[in-house]
């Protein structure tokens, strides 16, 4: 009887495949794009591109793109800010990015920009404060390096940092 328990046990030890606790990261694919999942709440790379237009009415600024990402796929933004202008160039507010099956990504942003007529070159630092879906206990931040024409306002950017899906 006690090697039909070792048997067991080392078939179970070797079935385990890790550290019990440990995080463990799923990759899955969602259309063109290799989306990671992170399992007890582990850091994992989050980046991505982004082309996005924006419309101003006085301090109040909104911005919606579109773009591609990890652990978002192909993704959808849309956010709102208050810039204060030169000679500060700053900015506050909020973004939501959405994953293309509906998941959303809830941010605070902070931002500068020095503008070299005509573009505007803006850092902004995105903390991720929870979402829906697979990202509703995600915590992470990430810098966005935006490239803006002033006479358009039509930006395209990357961003790349971490999240962390609090699982």
């Amino acid at each position: 009887m006690k090697y039909v328990v070792l048997g067991f046990c080392a078939v179970a030890a070797a079935c385990g495949g890790g550290t019990p606790g440990a995080p463990t990261p799923v990759a899955r694919t969602i259309g063109p794009v290799a989306v990671h999942e992170a399992r007890n709440g582990s850091d994992l790379p989050f980046k991505g591109t982004l082309e996005a237009a924006e419309t101003a009415e006085g301090p109040l600024h909104r911005l919606s793109g579109v773009g591609t990402a990890t652990h978002l796929g192909r993704f959808t933004l849309a956010s709102e800010f208050t810039v204060a202008p030169p000679p500060a160039s700053t900015a506050v507010g909020e973004a939501t990015w959405t994953a293309a099956n509906g998941d959303e990504i809830f941010t605070t942003v902070v931002g500068q920009a020095v503008i070299t007529f005509p573009v505007a070159s803006i850092i902004e630092t995105h903390t991720i404060t929870g979402g829906t879906g697979r990202f509703a206990e995600a915590s992470g931040s990430f810098v966005v390096e935006r490239s803006l024409h002033v006479q358009t306002l039509i930006s395209s950017a990357s961003f790349i940092g971490t999240i962390s899906l609090g699982r």
